[in-house]
């Protein structure tokens, strides 16, 4: 299991030590940028959720059902979501993680950032995960939440983002078709 930042930050790594990705494995990844990402490197065949590109949509394909003993490495960042180790554990395989880089928050005044963000006009914000979305709520102080963040309109890329923006107090928010730059950029116009 990949993702972008994994490729990125293992790659070089990789060829520094004269190693290639291990062309024996089935290799999984959330969406198509991430796959042909890593396709471009390893030029190994990669799976990858044709419809939308979720967690909950990988965990669909039917390579990852019946999977009863199978080893699984997911290659990731410190933290997120578990969803995906917990279901294939669910369905028993035995799961390992290895974090291949580390996520840092960036330190922001959310009273000036807010009050930027609201003076040049922002009115649509998108996000992209969770995690993003809860520290945009949690930086904006409270008055700048009710009288500027939770009117602007919000493009996610998933249902699971849009309950979790409705939870927040959202009202105006979209889905885009996918979570890709293309489908974002569709979803703005």
């Amino acid at each position: 299991m990949l993702s972008q930042h994994v490729i990125q930050y293992a790659q070089p790594q990789l060829s520094q030590n004269g190693m290639p990705w291990p062309a024996n494995l089935a290799w999984f990844a959330i969406g198509r940028t991430t796959a042909l990402a890593f396709h471009t490197v390893s030029h190994l065949p990669v799976r990858y959720p044709q419809d939308r590109e979720t967690t909950e949509v990988l965990l669909q394909l039917p390579e990852l059902q019946n999977i009863a003993g199978k080893r699984a490495l997911i290659l990731r960042g410190n933290g997120g979501r578990e969803l995906l180790g917990e279901t294939l554990t669910a369905r028993g395989a035995e799961v390992t993680f290895c974090e291949c880089y580390q996520r840092n928050a960036r330190i922001y005044d959310g009273t000036e950032e807010a009050f930027r963000w609201r003076e040049r006009g922002v009115s649509t914000l998108v996000v992209t995960s969770g995690e993003m979305l809860q520290q945009l709520y949690a930086l904006v102080p409270e008055w700048y939440r009710k009288n500027w963040l939770l009117h602007c309109q919000l493009l996610v890329v998933s249902e699971r983002l849009a309950d979790l923006a409705r939870d927040l107090g959202w009202q105006d928010i979209r889905v885009a078709d996918n979570a890709d730059n293309d489908a974002l950029l569709r979803a703005l116009q």
